[in-house]
């Protein structure tokens, strides 16, 4: 994401209470519990068997949070959290699984959110400009839409004014107030067992260096810059940056206080429809549904030697896919309530 998201989850793990582990991505094993990847039959699979969506949901919930509190109970914390910046495109589940929970966006300017991909991850110019704005308007959107249970915080502010902005956060969070929480370097380095490099190739022995502010603007050409400006420029001014001075920094907030809430961007996304800010951006194909009639597996280098074809699909989808797109169209409603009555008919057996 190259937003800042693991200075943040460094900072807060270093608190009294709270623990963070390493990213997890655990959601995408919560997908995979909703359709069995690449099985035609794996969506419902649970509900076959009695199961409803809602006491799934329960179990899974629990097991996760038994995982997570493990974690944080072995570290001597009471409260644990997640960091997985591809979380963003499993809010809504989240918010569903954990309705107490609370969510933190980390945004920066969109220059250096692209500069930071292409220099930490390798991606290209346009990959990683494209990631940073489907990745902000969605964060965007859902703080929007979570007024009460999310919040913004601008990696601009969090390096700059640490204290304040932390005070705001954990306040927010219901927890006290920690010095560690500005001291996450050593706290970090001291139970690492001597392991310094985490996720995104991030250093936890570094302290926060203001100098990262603008040093992508200096990094990144002339042309990329124009590129990042013509694209981005619309969104950037939305999120109180400038395209042309890094450390420029627009007040999100009347009061002059740091933490942006959901709240502040509903405001913001009603006053720049142009925007089109309230529109879900289509997630990334890791984070859909793995149906075999849409994806599938590609091996890579030996790998994909070895591997063994793709099995054929069941003779009625081979039948479904040959009929022209008219007729499948107009046999559609037919066709579900068959499929309807064929489930009901196979419950009345099993009885």
């Amino acid at each position: 994401m190259g937003s800042g998201s693991t200075l943040i989850r460094l900072i807060l793990d270093s608190h009294d209470r709270i623990g963070i582990p390493q990213e997890t991505g655990f959601m995408r094993a919560y997908q995979a519990h909703q359709f069995i990847p690449l099985k035609w039959s794996g969506r419902n699979w649970a509900r076959r068997m009695g199961w409803s969506r809602e006491e799934l949901d329960q179990e899974l919930a629990a097991f996760y949070d038994r995982i997570f509190t493990r974690y944080a109970e072995s570290q001597g914390k009471q409260r644990w959290g997640d960091k997985t910046p591809l979380h963003t495109w499993h809010v809504d589940a989240m918010a569903r699984l954990y309705p107490d929970a609370q969510f933190i966006g980390m945004l920066r300017h969109p220059g250096g959110s692209v500069g930071s991909n292409m220099t930490r991850f390798g991606h290209p110019f346009g990959r990683a400009t494209t990631h940073v704005e489907r990745y902000d308007r969605e964060i965007a959107r859902q703080a929007a839409k979570r007024p009460r249970r999310f919040v913004i915080v601008r990696y601009e502010e969090l390096v700059l004014r640490p204290e304040p902005l932390l005070r705001e956060l954990l306040d927010w969070l219901g927890e006290p107030w920690s010095d560690k929480v500005l001291q996450h370097h050593e706290v970090q380095t001291a139970k690492s067992g001597g392991k310094l490099v985490v996720e995104g190739t991030n250093r936890i022995d570094d302290p926060i260096d203001v100098s990262r502010i603008a040093k992508w603007h200096g990094r990144m050409s002339a042309s990329h810059r124009r590129a990042v400006s013509a694209r981005l420029g619309r969104l950037a001014e939305f999120l109180g940056y400038d395209m042309e001075d890094p450390a420029v920094l627009a007040p999100l907030r009347d009061d002059g206080r740091l933490l942006i809430r959901g709240s502040d961007i509903a405001a913001r996304t009603a006053a720049h429809p142009e925007l089109g800010l309230e529109e879900k951006s289509e997630p990334n194909l890791a984070e859909r549904y793995y149906h075999p009639g849409r994806m599938q597996l590609h091996g890579v280098g030996e790998f994909a030697k070895k591997a063994p074809p793709p099995p054929d699909p069941p003779f009625v989808v081979r039948l479904w896919r040959v009929l022209p797109l008219p007729v499948r169209q107009e046999l559609h409603p037919f066709s579900r309530r068959v499929w309807r009555r064929y489930h009901k008919l196979r419950k009345r057996l099993r009885r």
